[in-house]
This record gives C-alpha cells, structure tokens and sequence, in this order.
C-alpha cells in the first residue's frame, strides 16, 4: 500500500518513523538537500528536508526531516509503520 503521493509525481512507502526523522522507499528520487512535497492518502500534507538518497533496486532509498510535523500527523504516521 503506498502511504505517500508527491507532488511533483511518483509514490512513497513509509518504511520508519523516529521523532520527526522518516525512511521512505520511493518511486522517484529527490537530491540531499532538497525539500519535497507531498500529501498523505487522506490529503494530509507533507514536507520533507531530505538528508540522502540511494537507489534500492527498482526504488530510492530516501532518508530526510519531515518539517511542520503535528503531533496528530506524527501520531497517523505512526500508525502507518506499525501496519504490515
């Protein structure tokens, strides 16, 4: 199931959540430094600060700092890793 849609297209899987730091696998890449965008599936929007970026076979590994995160949004993504 994929957790996440950006906005400039393509998906991500949400793989970890620690504090405001996340792991994504990703359809696309997105360089070290670089801010993107996107919405949860309930249109919950997003904003991460990516750290790295390494390709994992067909997907991108991508490590960053989700920015503005609430505690009810951190508490949905939460529950989005605990789910198999």
């Amino acid at each position: 199931m994929t957790h996440l849609a950006w906005a400039k297209g393509g998906e991500a899987d949400l793989e970890t959540l620690d504090g405001d730091r996340v792991t994504l696998r990703s359809t696309t890449p997105a360089p070290p430094g670089a801010y993107v965008d996107g919405a949860l599936n309930d249109g919950t929007p997003l904003r991460i600060k990516v750290r790295g970026c390494k390709r994992d076979g067909e997907r991108f590994r991508i490590e960053g700092r989700i920015l503005d995160l609430s505690k009810s949004t951190r508490e949905r993504l939460a529950g989005l890793v605990s789910k198999p």
